[in-house]
């Protein structure tokens, strides 16, 4: 199989894997309280997993790229975290959005806001979205560097981590409920929302695989060119 189709297959599971994730979430049943509300959650919730097994295996990838030096690995790293960073910031967005919508501020003296940054979770997020920014700008300033890289993305993956165990595992939580599906009898439920889990994974690594090929080729190209000159 050609390279070109290769890719134009991969492109075509991004787009398959969104329709199907959205599919799924448009198909989910309202519940009592939330409604129709309760979408934007599930969604979120479902990235979340996605993001933390695309952040673990972005980390097995630059361990794998720091002791190998191979370019494979270190071009799957590359795919892993040009796909991972950017879904977690997006993420970040739409958990602002889920708990400003969702959460129950009935008989808080404090504003929303208030409420929401005081919640380790959200917090959490935050963190690693920053942290994860400054590793992305920091690999595209050292483009070339790519044992930097691969400890770079090492620490990022270990500080993601810990942060966000702490803030599940340690005390102080606010209003971020546990979740409401792993909790839920409804087999329709539990099935649609990894119906959500398992298109977003397609699309995510169907797009790293895209990310890694083109960074490849590149890197060929480049590497030809230099040798012509």
């Amino acid at each position: 199989m050609s390279l070109n189709r290769s890719r134009t297959i991969a492109a075509a599971l991004i787009a398959v894997g969104l329709i199907a994730a959205l599919a799924c979430v448009a198909m989910f049943p309202e519940v009592e309280g939330l409604g129709g509300r309760v979408r934007l959650p599930i969604f979120h919730g479902a990235m979340t997993w996605v993001n933390l097994v695309a952040f673990a295996l972005l980390g097995i990838f630059a361990v794998g790229s720091l002791v190998s030096g191979k370019p494979s690995i270190h071009f799957g790293e590359e795919g892993l975290r040009y796909v991972s960073i950017p879904l977690w910031i997006i993420g970040s967005a739409l958990g602002l959005m889920a708990a400003l919508n969702t959460w129950d501020f009935t008989g808080s003296k404090s504003s929303r806001f208030e409420v929401v940054a005081a919640d380790p979770r959200l917090m959490a997020q935050f963190w690693i979205m920053l942290a994860g920014l400054v590793v992305l700008v920091v690999c595209m300033m050292l483009e070339d560097d790519r044992k930097v890289a691969s400890v770079l993305d090492i620490s990022f993956v270990g500080f993601a981590w810990f942060v966000l165990l702490r803030a599940i595992l340690g005390p102080g939580r606010a209003l971020h409920p546990d979740s409401p599906v792993l909790n839920s009898d409804e087999i329709l439920i539990k099935a649609l929302f990894f119906g959500v889990v398992g298109s977003l994974a397609l699309a995510t690594f169907a797009a790293s695989w895209l990310i890694a090929s083109w960074r490849s080729s590149r890197s060929l190209a480049a590497a030809d060119a230099s040798g012509e000159a």
